[in-house]
């Protein structure tokens, strides 16, 4: 019981570390072009495996943290992570071979799910403004974003794996 609290702790302590580094280094890079979203590359690590419920619950918690900085849409971010993490987690765990190009590509569906929902919500379903941003800016964020969690997962996986020497020894 114990080590479930540990996680949860080290849950929410990444999530936030993530979230001071996607506001203050991330953002500012280049504050009119697309940037990752890095809190979502943490979302898509965390749920890739899970069941639908806990990928849920977690999308949605991560995207609760990411609304938090921007009150005038409190719950679109929530909204839009809650729908892609199930989305990622029935998909990716049921579906998909496990293979990185093909976790890239759900990633960015996944993501591109995501940023449709939060640009019809914040261009109050206007198609004119929708149709910009998604093609001035939620492509090119979907693709660095997707890039980034296949790297990640792919780093992930290989770091987790375990070497079987012959004789049967690890």
């Amino acid at each position: 019981m114990r080590e479930r609290y540990l996680y949860i702790l080290r849950l929410f302590l990444v999530s936030a570390v993530v979230l001071v580094i996607q506001l203050s280094v991330v953002n500012r890079i280049s504050p009119l072009s697309p940037v990752p979203d890095l809190l979502f590359v943490l979302m898509l690590i965390l749920v890739v495996d899970r069941n639908p419920v806990t990928a849920v619950i977690i999308g949605f918690l991560l995207g609760f943290l990411q609304d938090l900085g921007n009150a005038s849409f409190l719950g679109m971010n929530a909204l839009g992570n809650s729908i892609a993490a199930y989305m990622v987690s029935r998909i990716g765990k049921d579906y998909l071979p496990d293979n990185t190009l093909f976790r890239a590509l759900l990633f960015f569906v996944a993501y591109l799910v995501k940023d449709i929902i939060a640009l019809n919500i914040v261009e109050s379903f206007s198609p004119v403004p929708v149709l910009l941003g998604f093609f001035r800016y939620s492509l090119l964020s979907a693709l660095f974003t997707s890039v980034i969690a296949a790297l990640i997962w792919k780093i992930l996986e290989i770091s987790f794996e375990r070497v079987v020497y012959p004789g049967g020894r690890y």
